[in-house]
């Protein structure tokens, strides 16, 4: 019996691509980093991706170094590369995280770096895993995050050589100007608030249905909400910087759409499990 509300749908490009991200990262212990063609269209049409569409997603990714053609016996499948297994490494730790907001008597980390033209490939991996540690861009090359992102940071910096072109402080706001219009200087807190509505919109009505004692819903059901879901959280916790209480906008609703991802997890997470096991099989045997 299927449940009886409509899933939201993501609207993103490469929707398609992070749901198989989120399958071979999410569902590891059961995929363990290969899934044959057809398990992988069988999973992704039970979340409405027709079979062409996964089709051509592997191919992407398969460019994209992010998956490899893997035969297992006569079973044609793909492999997760090292680079996609780099992103599986952060997976459930950084999406189920409690994002609290920081403190603002904890500082700032301020990033400056100058990547010259010879490393560009490497500068353009460094912006884009800046963002995704939750900075802001104050100006070209500088970057600003709550103090406890440094970490993080340096890690990648380290991972991609780029140490002798990087600069990294911790430091406090001083003035002369108001620190919540630095904060909004550097990140787009509209667009994110706007996004955590979107999403609280969306998938409280499926919550609802969830919890509803005759829902009568099948771990078919299951997987394909907790998956839908978990695809359209994933990104919030990367892209939140967790700014101190203080700095965020009015009716900021970051914590109760965590909270709602959270719930749906508890609900479903071990019946979407049953379900991708009954696709591809005993894990033993893979």
């Amino acid at each position: 019996m299927r449940l009886r509300v409509d899933l939201p749908q993501d609207e993103a490009k490469n929707s398609t691509q992070l749901l198989i991200l989120a399958i071979y990262g999410h569902y590891s212990r059961l995929i363990r980093g290969w899934s044959s063609v057809a398990d992988l269209i069988t999973l992704l049409e039970r979340l409405g991706v027709p079979a062409q569409a996964t089709r051509s997603a592997v191919t992407r990714m398969t460019r994209r170094d992010l998956l490899i053609p893997e035969r297992r016996g006569t079973t044609r499948g793909y492999a997760a590369t090292a680079k996609a297994r780099l992103i599986f490494e952060e997976g459930d730790d950084v999406v189920y995280a409690p994002l609290k907001p920081a403190r603002l008597e904890d500082g700032w980390a301020i990033v400056s770096f100058s990547v010259p033209e010879a490393e560009r490939e490497k500068r353009y991996t460094l912006r884009k895993r800046l963002v995704w540690l939750g900075m802001g861009q104050l100006d070209s090359g500088l970057w600003i995050a709550p103090a406890r992102v440094l970490p993080a940071v340096l890690k990648w910096v380290r991972r991609l050589g780029l140490e002798q072109y990087v600069d990294a402080f911790t430091a406090h706001h001083e003035g002369l100007g108001d620190t919540a219009a630095l904060v909004r200087r550097a990140w787009n807190l509209e667009e994110l608030a706007a996004a955590y509505d979107k999403y609280l919109r969306s998938w409280s009505p499926v919550l609802a249905a969830v919890k509803q004692p005759d829902a009568g819903f099948d771990a078919g059901d299951a997987f394909a909400v907790y998956t839908l879901a978990l695809e359209q959280w994933m990104r919030f916790p990367y892209l939140d910087p967790g700014l101190p209480a203080e700095l965020l906008p009015t009716g900021w609703h970051g914590e109760a759409a965590q909270q709602l991802a959270h719930e749906l997890r508890g609900l479903l997470e071990a019946l979407a499990f049953e379900h991708v096991a009954s696709v591809v099989g005993d894990p033993a045997e893979r």
